[in-house]
């Protein structure tokens, strides 16, 4: 799968090529190529010295900053990238690489909000001179699928360097070599989802809209967990239900199960908004179920039903397969 490419410069910095294989087996480690050039365009011919900054972003459950590591050659330099920490800081921001990447570029198209943008540096500042063109790559290898769950996500990438951050070119313009998103920092992002295939867990699927989320994620059983039901993804037997309410089963660690299904104010799903078709509910697992403190849940399998429970929606808007959600906290 060929995604972007990117390079050191400090002022207009291109993307050229990213290529990375299309799928890959839970727990494996894949090689990213992200091949870069930039331009320095100060009208001058003073040396500019700087780190380099590659953001990668990635789901959580892979545990980047821990399975990611990588390499980088140029013109102007060669040698390892740095991973840095949670708490490393972008220069004059006040706010660590993390949040300003999520700040500025937030999911890149992907729909559950358990991303994070791992941040890696050159371990040391490359020097380069206006207006001489540079040309490099950054050499990546990833462990996929650290938490054991087949994944789908949309990758993304940014470079820039550490002095211009993600500051914006206010003389930047279309007619410049680079277009109109190379300036001090670019982003790739495509529409071209990764797969991660095998595993013990459940499908996250970040790239398609889903009928039923569950924010966080991940969870216990002790935990408030939201469910969030979209009946405007897809037409549904559901689209004329006056109310919407979950009916669902607790499968428990001995290897009983407890069912809930009644269509009352606690099972009764709020919409969001009038009309919005989006509803939500919040409940606490283990008070709904009433699970004893010997017992525990590993997951739920769980319809959305109309108000007579006759009429229900499931997984892939199945009236006969449940969604299903497992409770492991990672």
């Amino acid at each position: 799968m060929v995604l972007v490419g990117l390079f050191f410069s400090y002022c207009f910095t291109k993307i050229v090529d990213v290529s990375m294989p299309p799928t890959a087996v839970s727990g494996s480690t894949i090689d990213i190529k992200l091949t870069i050039q930039g331009q320095a365009q100060f009208g001058n011919t003073d040396i500019h010295s700087n780190n380099i900054i590659c953001a990668v972003l990635l789901p959580k459950g892979f545990k980047g900053a821990e399975n990611i590591s990588g390499t980088y050659t140029s013109d102007i330099g060669n040698g390892n990238m740095v991973v840095l920490p949670a708490s490393a800081q972008a220069l004059t921001t006040g706010l660590t690489w993390q949040t300003y990447m999520f700040n500025k570029f937030g999911l890149a198209g992907n729909l559950i909000n358990d991303m994070e943008w791992v941040i890696l540096q050159t371990d040391k500042k490359l020097g380069y001179k206006s207006p001489d063109t540079y040309n490099g790559t950054i050499s990546l290898k990833l462990k996929v699928g650290a938490d054991g769950n087949p994944t789908l996500y949309k990758p993304s990438f940014v470079i820039c360097n550490t002095e211009d951050g993600l500051k914006e070119d206010p003389n930047f313009g279309v007619t410049q070599p680079y277009g109109v998103t190379a300036q001090y920092y670019n982003q790739y992002k495509t529409s071209v989802c990764f797969e991660v295939t095998g595993g013990t867990g459940d499908l996250v699927d970040f790239c398609n809209p889903q009928l039923t989320s569950v924010d966080p994620p991940k969870s216990l059983d002790n935990d408030f967990v939201t469910l969030t039901y979209d009946n405007t993804v897809t037409p549904t037997a559901l689209n004329n239900a006056t109310a919407v309410y979950l009916c669902a089963t607790a499968n428990l660690k001995d290897g009983t199960t407890k069912t809930v299904c009644e269509q009352t104010d606690r099972t009764r799903l709020t919409q969001t908004t009038a009309n919005s078709g989006v509803y939500k509910i919040t409940i606490w697992p283990r008070n709904l179920f009433g699970i004893t403190e010997t017992q525990s849940i590993v997951s739920l399998s769980y319809f959305i039903t109309d108000q007579t429970g006759a009429t229900k929606v499931g997984y892939g808007n199945s009236a006969v397969t449940p969604f299903s959600y497992k409770f492991i906290c990672n």
